[in-house]
């Protein structure tokens, strides 16, 4: 499992600001959408997800607002990209379709047995 969790974490940035680019969204809301878009195939757990968007917003590439509702009782803080932000997942979308392509084409490739 290792390897499917380095995975996640490798591509759990390029998909939540590839989310965010639609507009503003909330921890929960963005962990439900990458679930129900990926047919439950990829997931992001709180303790992911978490850590990602404030990494995220750390270096700049996403901000965050808190609302709170009318009676006070519920705090949801609201995540945006930033145009700092547009401009990394352009960067991190080109870099992963180059190495996706570059592995796809080894996987691809017939491998002579050894005898």
């Amino acid at each position: 499992m290792a390897i499917r969790d380095s995975m996640k974490k490798g591509t759990a940035e390029l998909v939540v600001l590839h989310l965010l680019r639609s507009g503003r969204k909330y921890g929960y809301q963005i962990a439900q959408e990458i679930s129900t878009r990926s047919g439950g195939l990829f997931t992001l757990q709180e303790g992911s997800l978490y850590p990602t968007l404030y990494r995220l917003e750390k270096n700049g590439y996403v901000s965050s607002e808190t609302e709170f509702s009318p009676n006070q009782q519920r705090i949801r803080k609201y995540y945006s990209i930033t145009d700092a932000g547009r401009a990394y997942f352009l960067e991190v979308r080109e870099e992963y379709r180059q190495v996706s392509e570059g592995i796809e084409k080894i996987l691809r490739e017939d491998v002579p047995r050894q005898k």
